[in-house]
Parts: C-alpha cells; structure tokens; sequence
C-alpha cells in the first residue's frame, strides 16, 4: 500500500515539476513558483523513504540463510531487488537533470530526477535470502 502511494506522489511530484520547467521556459507564460516545486517533491520524499525503510525492515526480519556453501559473487550483490524499469526512469532523471544544468529551468528538472531517484528506491524489494536460492 504505501509503495502504490509513493508511486502517485512522486509521479505527481515529477508532473509538477515538469510543469513548472515547461512554464519557465516559456518566455510569456507566468512561472509556476520554485517553492511550489519544492513543496511537491518534499511532499513526495516521505511515502518514497517510508516504503523504501519498509522494504530494509522487511529484508533484515529475513533469516540469515547459512545452510551450505555460499558463492563469494552472491554476496556482493544489493539486499534489495528494484524493478528495472523503476532504475531506467532514475537514470533518465540523473540524465535530465545534468543536461538542464545552466538553464533557467533547470532546477525543476533536477527536483524532477530526485523525485524519480526517489520512486525507485521506494518500489525496492527484498531478495531472496542467499542460503536458500545459491547452495552449491
């Protein structure tokens, strides 16, 4: 439940901002207030860290797994499963944000890629713990 809802605030989050960086760029139209902007992404930051702190809570209540041998590979992987194209709109966000750097708008475009930075982290899982899946 509360990643569906970190879901719609952060997209929301991303329409306002990208509003207010197509508002801004117009040269007529008026400006959507940067503190607007701010208020939307902080706003969608909270559901986004309570489901992601969910999802860790979640994967330290797993059992440890220690039954057998363990590859040394698996356990440099992440604890935490994101689904991939959560990890694309993330980067793209990164991308966005580095490209608009010097415009005028260019500040919602970075608040834009916090919030999709934030949306992946939020739809994060735990994986499966290592023992169980990785015996050799």
């Amino acid at each position: 439940m509360i990643r569906r809802v970190a879901r719609f605030a952060a997209l929301g989050a991303v329409a306002v901002d990208g509003a207010g960086a197509w508002l801004d760029w117009q040269q007529d139209g008026r400006p959507l207030s940067l503190r607007w902007a701010a208020l939307a992404t902080a706003i969608a930051l909270v559901p986004c860290a309570l489901a992601f702190l969910a999802a860790v809570a979640k994967r330290l209540r797993q059992p440890a797994g220690s039954q057998g041998p363990i590859r040394t590979v698996d356990t440099i992987r992440l604890p935490l499963v994101v689904p991939r194209g959560y990890v694309g709109a993330a980067v793209l966000g990164g991308i966005a944000t580095l490209a608009a750097m010097g415009e005028r708008f260019g500040l919602y475009i970075f608040f834009a890629g916090v919030a999709l930075i934030a949306l992946a982290l939020s739809q994060a899982r735990p994986r499966a713990p290592i023992g169980r899946l990785n015996r050799a």
